[in-house]
């Protein structure tokens, strides 16, 4: 299992409660259909999905293969068609304290 996080936001401007043409294309999009693209793309998990509307930003949690292949399920779906994205590879917070024990014994 390999986590990651798509970390998204878009201007006021764009966003799909105040503009026609991003409300098209989210509700016309491959986003509302993800099985398919998720096995296209090789995410084997959508974990969870996060949006705060007024901040205008998003966060998704992913258990993915590849970040590439996420970039593209991005395009693909239309996810980055009127939203910044940034993909972030995540681990659990017990592995971030294994990972400390290790550099740091006591």
């Amino acid at each position: 299992m390999a986590l990651f996080g798509i970390d998204g936001s878009h201007a006021t401007e764009a966003c799909p409660l105040n503009n026609s043409t991003s409300a098209k294309l989210l509700l016309n999009a491959e986003i509302l259909n993800l099985e398919k693209l998720q096995e296209k793309y090789k995410i084997n998990k959508i974990l969870g999905q996060y949006h705060s509307a007024l901040e205008h930003t998003f966060l998704w949690i992913l258990d993915a293969e590849d970040p590439h292949l996420i970039q593209q399920f991005c395009i693909e779906s239309g996810l980055a068609s009127f939203n910044a994205v940034k993909i972030i590879p995540l681990i659990t917070t017990q592995q971030a304290i294994e990972t400390v024990k290790k550099v740091n014994p006591q």
